[in-house]
């Protein structure tokens, strides 16, 4: 009884919500169904510029969080958004792994700068006319110690770059070099119909690689990082291969200078212009001659102008970063018993290439002369387009307020270069370089033996190779003292350094020794020496030998915590390197220097050159 109870409760209540739910005309409303609410992302897409998505992420969800590129995983600025692969996690910077920590932050800020530079600065984009108006570039960083670092973009839209973390730590000329990639991918997008922004090589049917993209890369880095022009591995090598073809495939990363000297003439937005406006399959060069209107007779004349200015770094813009890095080392050069000098074919210039010819300062007022003679042709050099050889040639004088004095332009195959030598003159050279009288494109094909090179012999009259000096063996040695001024650059992590080419002449004048001389005697009648402060001397090495560390006071120390200057000499080309400790010094800070060579040259007999460097840190 108490069951069917139940149940007749259980029924009456469910006929009454039947009837209470009906629509009035008896059929029940059943409750609406409660909808699962919609996830909210854990990200939040930037306003302002758009992202785009390249064809080849089309397949990448970028809204799931276990995609390679999420949108949880990325950062971004005014003009860049940055992905990270998921093993860096939510932050790349909390990353347990040192070697593959990165600061989002900083990488953002870098590239933001690098932007306004190539932009605002250098004019790669025009503003109003470019997709990066529209989209950000865009930045992937991958999970992996192998390097990478990459700068190209996406589908002819948008400049992009690719890179591994130790390529950002930190963040410097590396991500400078590839956003600078970055952008000249860009001059295409922003003008696809027109031809620019050399997306073809410089052989035949445009063949091969472009050197001028890793060229001009270097140089819109080094817009950032100006001194790193001058104190990275690339500087040698520009200075081992100036002689090559300015647009040859070996140097590709230190042929950075000529992009200054063409800005030096044409203002500091050329370089973007001439990558805006270049017209296939133009190579730099022809895209420059139409640019600027110039012949091929005038550009020979203003590639030597280059060169000979490149010899001090008299170049508006880096004159400043180059002036601890003046003066060359002697080409190679081949004697002759007839008093001339040809260049040796391991260095002998192509087009547009160059020689620098070191010689003795002779005394002012003194004329010097060279006498040239091209030998386009000859056996031993590579022959190429023969019939279309020229060269230029002429004189440099460093000033000892370190201006320079250029002699006139000389181009005849076979002529005399003459120059009145100035007044406090430091340093002469005689500078070469190749010039064709019609052009032809470079390819890279990673063969010399196909390209031109202009052979030539020259003799000189008033003074000679530096090193070849003439003495009188009668005369009795003397002491003598040399002073140099030197700036040394700061920094808190390299040996930054100034090199010093001595007064060879003075030096060969006061001990009645020729340059030979002096080597053959060197460590028996002549010893090198360090000086204390007290006029002590030390003759052993404390830095790399010849050499010596010197501490805060001018006294030889060795290498640690007292040590703050460092001056070591290349007793082969007489040329001190000066430089500082890293995190010793401070910008402003002087310090004084001796070192010396005493001559032994007789029996209790000596005499002593002392060299006095009056450092500067700067």
């Amino acid at each position: 009884m108490k069951n069917k109870l139940v149940y007749i409760v259980l029924f009456v209540g469910f006929c009454v919500n039947m009837f209470a739910c009906s629509d009035g005309k008896g059929e029940a409303l059943l409750p609406e169904p409660i909808p699962n609410p919609t996830p909210v992302p854990k990200y939040t897409l930037p306003t302002g510029k758009l992202i785009y998505i390249p064809d080849e992420l089309q397949s990448n969800d970028f809204t799931k969080e276990e995609s390679q590129w999420s949108y949880y995983r990325m950062d971004y600025s005014d003009n860049f958004i940055v992905f990270w692969e998921k093993g860096f996690g939510s932050n790349p910077f909390t990353v347990t792994d040192q070697a593959l920590r990165v600061d989002i932050k900083d990488l953002l800020e870098k590239a933001e700068l690098f932007y306004d530079v190539n932009v605002n600065k250098l004019k790669f984009v025009e503003t109003g006319k470019s997709n990066t108006d529209k989209y950000r570039m865009m930045i992937f960083l991958k999970y992996q110690s192998e390097w990478l670092a990459t700068g190209s973009g996406y589908d002819d839209i948008i400049g992009a770059l690719w890179v591994n973390p130790s390529t950002c730590q930190p963040v410097g000329s590396t991500i400078a070099h590839e956003v600078g990639h970055s952008f000249q991918y860009q001059t295409y997008c922003d003008n696809p119909t027109s031809g620019c922004g050399w997306r073809y090589g410089f052989g035949e049917n445009e063949e091969g690689g472009n050197c001028f993209w890793e060229q001009c890369a270097q140089w819109q880095a080094y817009q950032i990082y100006h001194e790193e022009r001058f104190n990275n591995y690339n500087f040698d090598e520009y200075l081992l291969s100036c002689y090559k073809h300015p647009l040859h495939e070996a140097p590709r990363y230190a042929n950075y200078f000529i992009q200054d000297y063409w800005c030096m003439k044409h203002g500091i937005e050329f370089i973007g212009k001439l990558w805006r406006e270049a017209r296939r399959p133009e190579d730099p060069i022809e895209a420059y001659q139409r640019i600027t209107g110039v012949n091929q007779e005038t550009f020979n004349d203003e590639m030597f102008d280059a060169a000979r200015r490149f010899v001090n770094w008299d170049i508006d813009g880096i004159k400043e970063y180059g002036r601890n890095y003046v003066g060359r080392k002697q080409c190679k050069l081949i004697a002759s018993k007839d008093g001339y000098y040809a260049i040796d074919p391991a260095e002998c210039p192509e087009n547009y290439g160059y020689n620098v010819i070191v010689l003795n300062v002779p005394s002012a007022g003194v004329k010097v002369s060279a006498d040239f003679v091209g030998m386009a042709g000859a056996d031993g050099y590579r022959k190429k387009n023969v019939d279309k050889a020229g060269w230029r040639y002429g004189f440099v004088a460093y000033l000892e307020n370190g201006s320079c004095v250029y002699s006139d332009i000389f181009s005849e195959k076979e002529g005399e270069a003459i120059f009145e030598c100035p007044n406090f003159c430091r340093k002469l050279y005689f500078v070469v370089s190749g010039a064709p009288t019609q052009h032809w494109r470079h390819a890279w094909d990673d063969n010399d033996m196909n390209d031109e090179q202009w052979p030539y012999k020259v003799r000189f009259s008033g003074t000679n190779l530096y090193g070849q000096i003439d003495v009188d063996p009668d005369k009795t040695p003397e002491d003598i003292t040399l002073i140099y001024d030197v700036p040394v650059s700061l920094s808190s992590t390299d040996y930054t350094s100034s090199n010093v080419q001595i007064e060879l002449q003075k030096l060969c004048q006061s001990f009645s020794l020729t340059p030979g001389q002096i080597s053959d005697k060197w460590g028996k009648e002549i010893i090198f020496a360090g000086v204390n402060k007290d006029g002590s001397l030390n003759t052993n090495s404390t830095a790399n030998e010849p050499g010596h560390w010197f501490d805060m006071d001018g006294n030889i120390c060795v290498w640690g915590k007292r040590a703050q200057i460092y001056s070591e000499l290349d007793k082969d080309n007489f040329i001190f390197k000066v430089g500082q400790y890293p995190g010793h010094c401070r910008t402003g800070e002087k310090y004084t220097i001796r070192q010396c060579l005493v001559y032994g040259y007789e029996t209790g007999q000596k005499v002593q050159a002392t060299f006095v460097f009056n450092i500067t840190i700067e």
